[in-house]
């Protein structure tokens, strides 16, 4: 962690992309709500492997907020969660997920990604680019590329890979919270905060329309589909 500092947000991580639904408040968006009519077998791939989809949707709506550069990213009027949905849908065609039937394979590489969000951004008349460092991935270089992104006021889009860290809790503005696995899942960096002494570093995200804390080191462990990227 950079020297002298142990916390890092958003500037705007308290009311990270506040989405209204008839179910309460949501901490970004949740693949869980896709749903074409008629087309059961795409909402059902959606649902199971667009999780990179809500990442690029979560970090488009945030840096439309941001400021009027960046404004054509989120054309909707509102929050509410119609409208996220429909701004969901809008990027679901610039990388839609690998999948074989209805079994979905999920958005992998990270370089797939970020150049599905360069074209949306593109076609939008907004100049937006991915970061890229050729860098070793370790847990250093993670953790560096991370702080300068949320120190940009850059969310970060993070693929979790294969390892153990399955469950995680998920906690909703309004409150309640639930568990949920996260490997082989996409989900959107909104801070970084050190936990103790002993140098415990979690990594605060957006995920499944809630906020949770990854486990640093747990997340460096396995790095074959793992992978970050921001956008500026």
């Amino acid at each position: 962690m950079p020297e002298g500092m142990n916390t890092i947000y958003l500037r705007g991580e308290d009311s990270f992309v506040t989405i209204v639904g008839e179910d309460g408040r949501h901490y970004g968006g949740n693949q869980a709500w896709f749903a074409w009519e008629g087309r059961e077998r795409q909402s059902h791939v959606a649902r199971q492997g667009a999780c990179g989809i809500v990442a690029l949707a979560n970090i488009a709506a945030y840096l439309a907020g941001s400021g009027s550069t960046y404004g054509a990213l989120y054309p909707y009027p509102d929050y509410g969660k119609a409208s996220f949905l429909a701004h969901m849908a809008d990027l679901y065609g610039y990388a839609s997920p690998f999948h074989i039937g209805r079994f979905p394979l999920g958005i992998w590489p990270v370089s797939r990604l970020a150049n599905g969000m360069e074209r949306f951004a593109k076609e939008r008349g907004v100049k937006l680019q991915a970061v890229w460092r050729n860098w070793e991935f370790s847990r250093e270089n993670v953790l560096r590329y991370i702080w300068d992104g949320l120190a940009k006021d850059r969310p970060v889009a993070m693929l979790v890979g294969t390892h153990k860290l399955r469950q995680v809790e998920v906690v909703f503005p309004g409150g309640g919270s639930y568990s949920q696995d996260i490997s082989l899942h996409w989900v959107t960096v909104t801070g970084v905060k050190m936990e103790d002494a002993m140098g415990t570093v979690k990594l605060v995200v957006s995920t499944w329309g809630g906020r949770a804390l990854l486990d640093l080191d747990e997340y460096v462990r396995e790095r074959v589909y793992a992978g970050v990227v921001y956008f500026e």
